[in-house]
């Protein structure tokens, strides 16, 4: 768990499934249908960052206690609404830099 203040950009520790733990930078919070969700960029398995290719993961996220928790997003409808609101942010973000730069 993260201190729940200025957590964007912080490094975090969360355990797997699996077992094992992995580093992950935040690179964002967002809400969306009134639950709140983070935008994470998996780094790897502590002391091996950078031996695999960082992924993006998109995680349920709540605070507790002052703590900031995250939760896998168990619902396969909800995960596919929240990964195409996500790809139209991106998209959004594509256009506005291109419109920038014209």
């Amino acid at each position: 768990m993260a201190n729940v203040e200025n957590l964007e950009e912080q490094l975090i520790t969360l355990a797997g499934e699996d077992g094992n733990s992995y580093v992950c930078r935040i690179l964002g919070l967002f809400e969306f249908e009134e639950k709140q969700y983070a935008l994470l960029l998996n780094l790897g398995e502590p002391g091996k960052e950078g031996e695999e290719e960082p992924s993006t993961v998109v995680m349920r996220f709540f605070a507790r206690d002052g703590q900031a928790v995250f939760r896998i997003i168990e619902d396969d409808e909800e995960f596919d609404r929240v990964i195409n609101f996500v790809r139209e942010l991106a998209q959004e973000m594509d256009q506005e830099e291109e419109e920038a730069q014209a």
